[in-house]
């Protein structure tokens, strides 16, 4: 019950909110690709709230949700990303995306975790990255503005909702429910919207520490936290 009460609020604020053309939740959804997770802080190194004048344009950010194992990436893509429909490859149909959040509906953020093969960031190596624009990939044509993951060469469009843009992974790159509190400055993430396949990367990777983040969840630069980023 409470899960679909979730779902409901979240659908509720993302039309009036569209409607207002005012920022908005990245990740109200459908009540069956809606999980709800512990609400945490985004917030700096020193424990402060991230401000959405304090990131970089078109610069990848790492943060944890909504295990303290599970990787996500935050972009600020430098312009207004309106909602749109994220169609899923393995399956008929898709989902709503409500586009992004922040001042200037330009901040998104998805799981870093590849849904092909689960790579994901580590501490010294990271597939999975986001290619800001002018940084080719050699994937999807030779695109840039996508992420992409360098162990099988899938790419996702971060300002369509994640959707897959070249495969093998057949599902969209889940996107985190993140809302922006306009008086406060602060983002909060809250749930993710898209196919939750954690249970998939925990089998996989058993050592993985399943504890949830509670409370705040410090965000970096992933080319601070990974000693290398691979580009392919």
């Amino acid at each position: 019950m409470r899960r679909r009460v979730f779902a409901r609020l979240c659908l509720t604020a993302a039309v009036t909110a569209l409607r207002a053309a005012q920022p908005v939740r990245a990740g109200q959804g459908p009540a069956g690709l809606v999980t709800a997770y512990n609400r945490v802080v985004l917030t700096t190194a020193t424990g402060e709230p991230l401000r959405a004048g304090g990131l970089e344009l078109q610069e990848d950010y790492l943060f944890f949700y909504p295990f303290e194992s599970t990787p996500c990436l935050l972009v600020d893509l430098g312009r207004p990303l309106p909602a749109t429909e994220v169609p899923i490859r393995a399956q008929s149909g898709g989902y709503a995306w409500p586009g992004g959040t922040g001042p200037g509906r330009s901040v998104v953020a998805f799981t870093a975790i590849c849904p092909h093969a689960w790579a994901h960031p580590e501490r010294a190596f990271s597939a999975v990255a986001y290619y800001r624009p002018g940084q080719r990939a050699a994937v999807a044509g030779g695109r840039d503005r996508l992420i992409v993951c360098c162990v099988h060469g899938s790419g996702f469009d971060p300002e369509a909702g994640g959707r897959v843009e070249q495969g093998p992974a057949e599902i969209p790159l889940a996107a985190v429910v993140l809302s922006w509190d306009r008086q406060a400055d602060r983002f909060v993430a809250e749930g993710l919207l898209g196919i939750d396949s954690f249970e998939r990367f925990f089998g996989t990777f058993q050592g993985k520490s399943r504890a949830p983040v509670t409370g705040r969840t410090p965000v970096m630069r992933l080319r601070d936290y990974s000693a290398v980023v691979a580009r392919c």
